[in-house]
């Protein structure tokens, strides 16, 4: 009984010590120059979340934020004891309302702060091979018969027959993006299955690229129809370019 109380006063020692020891090294870190500057300098790194913006049945993606972990920061700086930005530790801020709680409304738009579009194409096998050979980010509307354990675009589910058997598919390889085109899908069957609901903001067709080449805003999601002409698509990709926005995965356009 006697070696059982020794054991637990060794233990109660060894945890008053630690505490003790820690709430000293906290009292010193908090006092220390370095802390000091980086608890002065941290509102310059901090980034305020976005929440989304709901319209009706709409809905445009919010913008996670971060803010400066002053403790962890300090761990990564104490060893040579100068402030350095890049040895910043931060925790993320979530926004208010966000997407994820929002899954019956439809987004047709990025958050516009991303300065970024996303380009979709079906089956227009001249676009997909200028892409692929240009390193252009894009997604392509799939089915069980074109789909693909791994490619250089995005894929996203487009089988109005086998949704499900697709949809396991691109489950098995880890590269299912949960978001369904209500453009091309039963809205009922994206809901079923939880997925993000997503519209085009704009069609690109032979008949419409000046009016589309002149109204390009950042958060667009726009789809290539199938009988757009190259020569067309490059006018497209050259307005991007000019308008300096960056093409990225509609898996990123859309999340926060």
């Amino acid at each position: 009984m006697k070696t059982l109380f020794k054991y637990i006063g060794l233990s109660f020692l060894f945890l008053f010590s630690f505490y003790y020891t820690e709430k000293i090294n906290s009292m010193l870190a908090n006092n220390s120059k370095l802390m000091k500057e980086i608890s002065s300098n941290k509102d310059k790194y901090n980034i305020e979340a976005v929440s989304a913006t709901i319209d009706g049945d709409y809905i445009i993606p919010g913008i996670i934020g971060k803010s400066v972990n002053v403790l962890k920061s300090y761990n990564n700086m104490k060893a040579h004891n100068v402030f350095n930005e890049y040895f910043l530790e931060y925790d993320v801020m979530y926004p208010t309302l966000s997407i994820k709680n929002n899954k019956d409304k439809i987004i047709r738009k990025g958050n516009k702060l991303k300065n970024s579009v996303s380009i979709i194409v079906s089956n227009n096998e001249d676009v997909i091979n200028y892409n692929t050979n240009n390193n252009v980010l894009f997604d392509r509307l799939v089915n069980k018969s074109n789909i693909r354990s791994s490619s250089f675009y995005e894929q996203i589910n487009n089988d109005k027959d086998d949704f499900e058997k697709v949809l396991s598919y691109l489950e098995k390889y880890n590269i299912n993006k949960n978001i369904c085109i209500i453009d091309e899908i039963d809205k009922n069957v994206c809901l079923k299955y939880k997925s993000y609901l997503v519209k085009y903001s704009k069609v690109l067709s032979d008949y419409n690229i000046v009016d589309i080449k002149n109204d390009i805003k950042s958060g667009d999601i726009i789809y290539v129809s199938d009988d757009v002409n190259i020569s067309h698509y490059k006018i497209l990709l050259r307005q991007i370019n000019y308008q300096d926005l960056n093409i990225v995965y509609l898996s990123d356009l859309i999340s926060e």
